[in-house]
């Protein structure tokens, strides 16, 4: 294998990914090498290896279809988007897949973990900084302001919660609130003002955990794109619209975008910290700014989609991605730079 001395970036998603189309364009421009695959390809059509036995130790990563391979000690960065599960394929029974699959959660997340580079983010990261209630009592910890909120799967709980609130009460989904149903689209369950028709449900409430939250009044919402250092706040005008007064997401046409306003520094240094508690490189994150301008976290979505802003708003979301790519690691955060449009 000859080696490559611009940087490297293996890139960990499914085969039809439209996000990360633009970002390997703008790699490719800056001279990256760039190496995509997904974890369904193990084991079938993916080959990985690490040794220490002979003169040489060497870690590769190797797609046999493609005919590409790939150094992990050359590796600047992996980002792990949205791969797909390992696929053991129709002729391995159920005890064996589910011994393979254990097995390769070791090997292989042991040995992609092992790259001394940057992880944008590790799948560990993303795992712990998904957990809404932990998000919500590390923002509190740090200053930021957090709706009051209630997560139970007991229905008592929310019979007091009702008799006891002098205002409107939310329900928001912990995971987006997408249910798939055989043969169907996915359907979302946006986050919803409910009442006392919520007394004709309860039981409903003891099949799961439940997150309900006092209702915040807003002048408008804030999605904040986070790439390393660079933080692109967008504003949008959610209570110009029916639609998107309590949920933006309830926009399936054109998002109400308001006017660029930077963030407080108050705000970016709570952010920060936030953040490296989470250990999360990238991240989007959602806040309302009150009438007062008061701003209020509601969440962190280490996953979040952002490529949908470039194409609104022409803000170049790939090139930024790109440049936090080619950056390398390990990450150390640093001085921001917000980014307008």
């Amino acid at each position: 294998m000859t080696a490559n001395p611009g940087p490297c970036v293996l890139i960990l998603t499914q085969e039809f990914d439209l996000t990360v189309d633009p970002v390997i364009t703008a790699l490719s421009e800056r001279g990256a090498r760039v190496v995509r695959v997904d974890l369904s390809y193990f084991p079938r059509r993916m080959r990985l290896t690490t040794s220490d036995l002979g003169d040489t130790p060497r870690r590769t990563l190797r797609d046999t279809e493609a005919g590409r391979e790939v150094d992990l000690d050359e590796l600047t960065a992996v980002w792990y988007r949205r791969p797909t599960a390992f696929d053991f394929g129709p002729d391995m029974g159920k005890a064996e897949g589910e011994f393979a699959r254990r097995e390769a959660m070791q090997g292989v997340g042991g040995i992609l973990r092992a790259t001394n580079c940057l992880w944008v983010n590790r799948p560990d990261v993303d795992a712990v900084g998904e957990l809404k209630p932990f998000q919500l009592e590390l923002a509190k910890r740090l200053g930021l302001r957090v709706p009051r909120t209630l997560i139970t799967n007991d229905p008592q709980e929310v019979v007091d919660l009702l008799d006891a609130s002098d205002g409107p009460i939310v329900y928001k989904a912990f995971t987006g609130g997408v249910i798939h149903y055989p043969g169907a689209f996915p359907a979302g369950l946006l986050t919803t003002v409910v009442g006392d028709e919520i007394r004709e449900n309860l039981d409903r409430v003891g099949h799961t955990m439940c997150m309900f939250q006092e209702y915040i009044e807003k002048a408008y919402e804030v999605r904040l794109t986070v790439m390393g250092d660079t933080y692109i706040p967008v504003t949008i005008s959610s209570q110009e619209r029916d639609n998107t007064r309590v949920d933006w997401r309830g926009e399936t046409t054109e998002m109400p975008y308001g006017p660029y306003r930077p963030l407080p520094e108050e705000v970016i240094k709570k952010t920060q910290a936030l953040l490296t508690e989470l250990g999360a490189v990238y991240a989007a994150v959602d806040f309302i700014v009150t009438p007062s301008g008061e701003y209020v976290f509601l969440e962190v979505n280490p996953m979040g989609q952002f490529m949908w802003m470039q194409h609104d708003l022409g803000i170049p979301m790939g090139d930024h991605f790109a440049d936090l790519l080619m950056r390398g690691g390990p990450f150390t955060r640093g001085e921001v730079t917000q980014i307008g449009y």
